[in-house]
């Protein structure tokens, strides 16, 4: 009997979900650890910066490629988070620094490992295994100056009205609303000039094999409703529109 994969995303509240990712960020990534990561996270973008270009990822040659959307989450095997790597949980910072991309930040490959960094000390899920929480990233944009609210709300009218009035959105969804095994999923969603909606590492490919964005839709509920057959069920979406206050480094 299955019922058990259904119970969580149908009888737990996205709200208390919340809740039990962020009393799950107090088992710390040690200093040490952090302090590994980043050297190591350092040394693999410094072994890319010769070979950075804007052919995007579909080059074969990076998993990288400055000013891009992070379309390609699982080639990224060398880039550690916490006792993990980032193809395996590194989903939420990736939502973030696409969102960060979307709201025209330029953005070096630095900002990519203190991003990381940031994460580790305030929102890894489990030492990084269960990525972080998404509160921990609604506060980091507010702290950073950004105007940026989060629901946890599923009805469409209230998803749709965070889509118009903010700039870019971070959403996070159960893959599968009757099935916890097929786990949970982050990803940014930009808005393009004709104001459609593109998700961003939701691993589309293209023919050759390739990661690539989504495909536009006319809302934010559309978009969320393409995941997966229309089994996909949000858990919150943060909206985020640019810096209103300028918090020195």
């Amino acid at each position: 009997m299955g019922w058990w994969k259904a119970f969580i995303p149908q009888h737990l509240s996205n709200a208390a979900l919340l809740n039990i990712l962020d009393i799950c960020t107090h088992f710390k990534i040690s200093q040490r650890k952090g302090n590994a990561n980043r050297r190591a996270n350092a040394e693999a973008f410094a072994e890319i910066s010769t070979e950075v270009s804007t052919e995007g990822f579909s080059s074969g040659r990076s998993f990288y490629a400055r000013g891009k959307y992070i379309e390609n989450q699982p080639q990224w095997k060398q880039v550690r988070f916490g006792r993990y790597t980032m193809d395996y949980s590194g989903c939420e910072i990736i939502a973030a620094w696409n969102a960060l991309l979307s709201l025209g930040e330029t953005l070096p490959e630095q900002g990519i490992t203190d991003l990381i960094g940031a994460c580790e000390k305030k929102g890894a899920v489990l030492w990084g295994g269960w990525g972080v929480a998404p509160r921990a990233i609604y506060r980091y944009f507010k702290e950073k100056g950004y105007d940026a609210a989060l629901t946890v709300s599923t009805a469409p009218e209230d998803i749709n009205r965070m889509g118009e009035e903010y700039a870019t959105a971070i959403l996070t969804v159960y893959n599968d609303a009757r099935d916890i095994t097929k786990q949970i999923h982050t990803m940014n969603v930009s808005k393009t000039d004709k104001q459609a909606f593109v998700l961003h590492n939701c691993y589309r490919r293209d023919r050759d094999g390739s990661y690539i964005m989504g495909t536009p839709h006319a809302s934010l509920w559309e978009a969320i409703k393409s995941l997966h057959g229309g089994a996909a069920r949000p858990i919150c979406v943060i909206g985020i529109n640019p810096v209103k206050n300028v918090i020195s480094p």
